[in-house]
Formats: C-alpha cells, structure tokens, sequence
C-alpha cells in the first residue's frame, strides 16, 4: 500500500449555494497548508441534502477509506458529512475501524478520545434535530 491521503469532504445541499462550496473547500484548502499537510484528495458534493446516505463523491471518499488509502477525513463543519445521527456516527466507526482519524473544523472535536466520541454524539443529535425543523 503507497502513502495514505488526507481525504478534505465539502457538501452543500442546493445548487445554488456554490459559494457556501467554495468557502468550505478554500478553508479546507488553508487548514492542509497551515498543517504541512501535501498529499490531499478533494471530495465534494454539490446540491445533495446531508440527509441522503448515498452521495457520489462521499460514496468515493468512503471506498478510498474502505480500501485504507485514507489516513484522516477533514471537513469544514460535522454536518457537512451527514445530517443523520445513524449515519455520523456509522461513518465514525468504520473510520475507527480504519484506523482513520476525523477533524471537524469547525467544533474542533478529536474523535480520538472518549469525550470527543461522546461530544460528537451530542452534537450529531442537536444536527439532526435541527434538519428535521428546518433550521
């Protein structure tokens, strides 16, 4: 196996919002350089709702980090990943299992402790409360 990746994952949900995309991806952007961090790969998904499981460029993301090409996934905001708790926190395990360490940037949460795991939980549920009024 070559040298693992830091996959960067940007999603916004309508198509329109294209510069919501390319503030989360230019932060992404700064966060790698800032961090000494060269051998990057951008996913990102346009127009697709956080709530849908299936997602093209999260569904390649997820592959590479099944296939253990991925050393760490960084997005700019947790919901970005997913809006569903179920599907956070499965992601979370198998980049555990993977071996795969996840940086949210903008709650700044370490999935690596016990309080971050739990945290994460929290904050996943406040997420998906919060998608499913509207907000």
């Amino acid at each position: 196996m070559g040298d693992r990746r830091v996959a960067c994952y940007a999603r916004v949900s309508i198509t329109d919002q294209a510069t919501g995309l390319e503030s989360q991806v230019r932060v992404l952007k700064q966060y790698c350089e800032q961090n000494g961090i060269q051998n990057v790969e951008f996913f990102a998904d346009e127009g697709i709702s956080g709530t849908k499981a299936s997602r093209p460029a999260l569904d390649r993301m997820m592959a590479a980090v099944e296939a253990e090409e991925i050393s760490s996934v960084v997005v700019y905001s947790f919901s970005r990943l997913a809006r569903s708790t179920t599907h956070l926190l499965n992601a979370l395990q198998v980049f555990k299992r993977k071996n795969v360490h996840f940086v949210s940037l903008t709650e700044k949460i370490d999935t690596n402790s016990a309080v971050g795991i739990a945290i994460f939980s929290i904050l996943a549920s406040i997420s998906q409360l919060e998608a499913a009024s509207g907000s």
